[in-house]
């Protein structure tokens, strides 16, 4: 299936972000052996599977509650048995982050799409696990099932987050380590995208994921390089009509052949004049005097302002998502050459670069985070990652059309 740029990635909690390896140590110290939390945790999720199963629900912490003292009652326990579920329970409040999560987190938080999570436990957990590592205002929203009366991977879980997220299920992305999660998802609608951080093999009866990465940050360069993640529409509110024709219901079918095309041909009045042809809008390019005849913006400065243009699209679609005060963007930009050795960023170290300056300006009730957010965001446009990447340009001469007779 082809997938555009997801709207809103959405984060599965327990083991996706937060390292559970300490849960063990939990069990530890009340005197049980530690292999005993693998075995626990993976019964808490059967049952609670269970119960979605039949059209029931219950509390990820009274389904663990209950069975900790099942799985502890027969091991000779330092503390008393209320007193030891309630140490292991009060774990998941202390839980840490996977190592690569903060940097994957930033990354995709510079991408422009909105972050959420949706878990099968406690809300508070995802917050209080993000708030220790200074993550949580990366988030628009931290979901639980326990308001969609239906664990994961019923369709109703994932169907409430795209509700409450404002968006249809297909632009959303669930970014999960369980590949029973990345199969639910992926069968309401979701595009999925699976944590492989151990090298393991996905099951070949799920579903496969649109996108396995091995770390976080990996995804926010997957999906930079999505073929159409310059395209997609980056804030769709709400799921569109139904098509009233067939032209509407196949896109295909009414795509006009020449969209996408831009056309440049010699303007006819002598010199280097231009006219370009972008779908029904028509533009003029030109050298200035006294090379050219100054009739139009060179080259170069349509490059400069494709990439403003771009910038400033990008950085007013961040700010919107994040109802941010932005009044105004202004961009401005220059295009000069300079000597390799006079720039110290710069992996060329013999000849002449091109050189851009980019000035950015913000009006708006806007604090200092803010406007550095802005900023950073700025590098994220489609024409900024472009005129940064490898280009490759291929060239053909079309055959002369035949002489008239």
């Amino acid at each position: 299936m082809t997938r555009t740029t997801p709207a809103v990635i959405v984060f599965d909690v327990n083991e996706t972000l937060s390292d559970m390896s300490a849960m063990k140590a939990r069990f530890v110290q009340v005197g049980a052996p530690a292999h005993l939390a693998s075995a626990w945790f993976a019964a808490l999720l059967r049952d609670g599977f269970a119960l979605a199963a039949a059209g029931g629900t219950a509390p990820f912490s009274v389904i663990g509650s209950e069975l900790l003292r099942q799985v502890l009652r027969d091991v000779p326990l330092m503390r008393e048995p209320d007193e030891a579920v309630e140490h292991i329970m009060a774990g998941f409040g202390l839980l840490k982050l996977h190592s690569d999560v903060p940097e994957g987190v930033r990354a995709l938080t510079g991408t422009g799409m909105r972050l959420v999570t949706l878990s099968n436990g406690s809300a508070e957990v995802a917050r209080s696990l993000l708030a220790a590592a200074g993550l949580e205002g990366h988030f628009d929203a931290l979901l639980s099932v326990e308001e969609a009366g239906a664990w994961k991977p019923m369709r109703a879980a994932y169907d409430y987050a795209a509700e409450a997220c404002g968006v249809r299920p297909a632009e959303l992305l669930l970014v999960a380590v369980h590949p029973w999660d990345i199969h639910g998802a992926a069968e309401a609608g979701l595009a999925t995208a699976w944590l492989n951080r151990g090298g393991d093999t996905y099951p070949s009866y799920f579903t496969a994921p649109d996108y396995t990465v091995t770390r976080l940050a990996e995804l926010a360069t997957v999906l930079a390089d999505a073929p159409d993640a310059a395209g997609a529409d980056p804030s769709p509110d709400t799921a569109p009509d139904a098509p009233d024709s067939p032209a509407e219901a196949d896109p295909a079918a009414s795509a006009d052949p020449t969209e996408g095309l831009v056309v440049v041909t010699e303007s006819g009045t002598g010199g280097y004049a231009q006219q370009i042809t972008v779908g029904p809008h028509r533009l003029t390019a030109d050298e200035p005097r006294p090379i050219g005849t100054d009739t139009g913006p060179s080259p170069y400065d349509l490059v400069l302002a494709g990439l403003g243009a771009c910038t400033s699209m990008t950085v007013r679609m961040y700010a919107e998502r994040k109802k941010w005060p932005l009044a105004k963007v202004t961009v401005t930009l220059r295009h000069t050459r300079v000597h390799a050795k006079d720039c110290a960023d710069c992996e060329t170290v013999v000849g002449q670069i091109d050189h851009i300056e980019r000035l950015l300006h913000f009006e708006g009730d806007l604090d200092a985070e803010q406007r550095q957010k802005l900023a950073e965001i700025a590098d994220k446009c489609p024409v900024h990652r472009t005129l940064h990447s490898e280009i490759i340009v291929h060239t053909t001469v079309q055959d002369a059309a035949p002489a008239r007779p």
